[in-house]
């Protein structure tokens, strides 16, 4: 970096309340290669309730995918690949959606591997469509147990004798869609659910989570929002459906506290926030088809229609915006940083909120 550019750089950081004495580094080089283990972890210390057909079980077991930099190529990832020289490598917790699996939102979960990170996803044991209970549809009343998860996993993955030296204990990051936008939000910002080790956080499409979760009756019953300046990103959408139903992006973002960021996708949908890319006829928002498939119904919201974005612009959007986001706090990179805080600048269809506070 030149003289000059580091002075932009550090001009940037003042104009928006950072600190200019913490240290900032570039953005590492891309990785070739993904590699693939799959691992069951069982948490002895909680339980699985009941759920029919599923009869309960005194442990918690999570079937848990993690990708990793690999010293191999190819496109897709590579099961037992030799990881990628280097580390210990920032670690992110994914958490899936209503009725999901590990894998459905790979197009960010791979850009991540790829520039660094090493990506665990559990299969929530009653909330994911290919868990062990094998339900035959999401009981999303056990959703406040899966913060507990997200932290045994940390647990377990720093324990873990192939995983623990892979890992940076102290870049620990964590982010999911919906269901998972929501465990992600009070594993990180709840009392007494969040995991003070999670340095950065960025759920997505997670409505109020609040609100969701009174209404729905996820399981959160004496949980409320921590005073916590754990930096945070809510990625949301003005065409989405869920959202709309469960209290909008607004208030979340209002009970935050600094460092936080609100990157907003005009015309864009809940579901093609992860790999989902369906384009229903007549500008039909492609939220109703989901509610269609697994409620039998379409809420009264689909009778409007509009123009909505291309999923690949949606997509490409989230990727860079995540990726900033956890390079900036995560990695300490000053590029980041800058990328984060103007991405509204970068794609015309992003409305940015942000407030970004000087440490006292």
């Amino acid at each position: 970096m030149t003289t000059n550019g580091k002075i932009r750089v550090l001009g940037w950081l003042s104009a928006f309340g950072v600190a200019t004495g913490l240290m900032f580094t570039a953005t590492a080089t891309a990785a070739e290669g993904i590699g693939l283990a799959r691992e069951t972890f069982v948490d002895a210390s909680r339980p699985t309730k009941a759920s029919p057909p599923f009869a309960g079980s005194p442990d918690r077991r999570l079937d848990t995918w993690i990708w990793y930099p690999a010293d191999a190529g190819g496109a897709l990832p590579m099961p037992d690949a030799a990881p990628l020289a280097g580390g210990p490598r920032p670690l992110i917790v994914y958490s899936h959606g209503t009725y999901g699996q590990p894998d459905n939102a790979t197009h960010f979960l791979f850009d991540l591997v790829r520039h660094g990170y090493i990506v665990a996803a559990p299969a929530f044991p009653l909330t994911s469509s290919v868990s062990h209970a094998n339900l035959p549809a999401a009981d999303v009343s056990d959703a406040g147990s899966q913060p507990g998860d997200v932290s045994f996993l940390i647990d377990t993955l720093l324990a873990h004798p192939r995983f623990g030296p892979m890992i940076d204990a102290d870049r620990i990051g964590a982010t999911g869609i919906s269901l998972g936008g929501i465990t992600t939000y009070y594993a990180s910002f709840g009392y007494p659910t969040l995991d003070p080790r999670i340095k950065a956080s960025a759920p997505i499409a997670p409505g109020d989570p609040p609100v969701a979760a009174l209404g729905f009756g996820l399981g959160f019953e004496g949980t409320v929002p921590a005073p916590v300046s754990t930096p945070a990103l809510l990625l949301v959408a003005d065409a989405d459906i869920f959202s709309a139903s469960t209290g909008g992006p607004g208030p979340a973002y209002e009970r935050l506290l600094a460092p936080k960021y609100q990157v907003l996708i005009r015309n864009a949908p809940h579901v093609w926030f992860g790999d989902r890319d369906d384009v229903p006829a007549d500008d039909l928002n492609p939220d109703c088809i989901w509610f269609e498939e697994n409620t039998g119904a379409r809420p009264p919201l689909c009778a409007k229609r509009r123009p909505l974005i291309e999923p690949a612009r949606q997509k490409e959007i989230v990727r860079y915006a995540l990726r900033a986001f956890f390079d900036a706090y995560l990695k300490r990179d000053a590029g980041a940083l800058a990328r984060i805080g103007s991405v509204d600048d970068t794609f015309e269809e992003v409305v940015l909120r942000r407030k970004v506070a000087l440490p006292e």
